[in-house]
Formats: structure tokens, C-alpha cells, sequence
């Protein structure tokens, strides 16, 4: 099989601008997330991770702080609403949920959509079949 190699582009702007995806664990339950590749986000999480290696050195990040670092960016760079969540969205309310280590849940389903964001649907080429006519003998 041959993949399309058209079919694996990014759509850049559905990334940017944000999509709904339904999160599967949760009934009725959708994110409207940008990707998790958004050069905005990306820049913010590299220099998170050097504030973090240079505040902890050696040791490892506590992960508590790391989810509720981690939360801050997703609300400030990759949310943009939800549904089926009885809290209305709102800018703030994103901030102090995906911030609160209690909430390390809605953290990881917001990346997860975020990931999903950017899949692809890969095609193939169809090849010429393998039952061909047999050559001539030179006759």
C-alpha cells in the first residue's frame, strides 16, 4: 500500500482557529480545543519547562504543579469553550479549573482533544493489480 502523501498535511487552520472534538469517555462532553502544535502554546510550554527545570534543578517536578502549570496554558492557549459540562465556560472559569489539581481529569481530556485536533485522515493510492496480463514470448 502507498499512502497519499497530500492526505498527511496539517490543516493549519482548523489548528489554529480550533474545532470541537467530542471527548469519548464522557458522554455528551466536547472541548472546543486549537492543537496542541499552536506556536503560541508551544513557546509557552518550552520556557513553563525551563522556569520549572530551573526552579526544581535536579529533582523531579511535583506533579500536581506540573498538571496545574500545564492547565494554565491549555486555558490560555488551546480552550476556547466546552458543552455538556454543568459550569458555563468562560475564559476564567477554564483558568481556575484546569489549574486546580483536583480537576487533573478535565486536564488531560483537554489535551487529548487538543491531540485529536490535529490527526489526519490517510488515504491510500490504489496500486494496479497484480493479476496483469502475462508479456508475449518475443513472438
Amino acid at each position: 500500500m502507498t499512502i497519499k502523501l497530500s492526505s498527511l498535511k496539517a490543516d493549519l487552520a482548523r489548528e489554529e482557529k480550533g474545532d470541537w472534538i467530542e471527548y469519548p469517555d464522557w458522554p455528551d462532553v466536547a472541548f472546543n480545543v486549537s492543537s496542541l502544535h499552536l506556536p503560541a502554546f508551544v513557546t509557552a510550554r518550552d520556557l513553563l519547562l525551563q522556569r520549572m527545570a530551573k526552579k526544581h534543578g535536579r529533582k523531579s517536578v511535583p506533579r500536581e504543579e506540573m498538571t496545574a502549570e500545564f492547565g494554565k496554558l491549555y486555558a490560555e492557549h488551546i480552550l476556547h469553550d466546552w458543552r455538556g459540562i454543568d459550569v458555563e465556560y468562560s475564559p476564567d472559569a477554564a483558568r481556575d479549573i484546569l489549574s486546580n489539581p483536583e480537576y487533573r481529569n478535565v486536564v488531560a481530556a483537554v489535551e487529548w482533544c487538543a491531540a485529536k485536533v490535529s490527526d489526519v485522515d490517510i488515504q491510500f493510492v490504489e496500486t494496479a493489480s497484480k493479476n496483469s496480463a502475462r508479456p508475449s514470448d518475443g513472438a
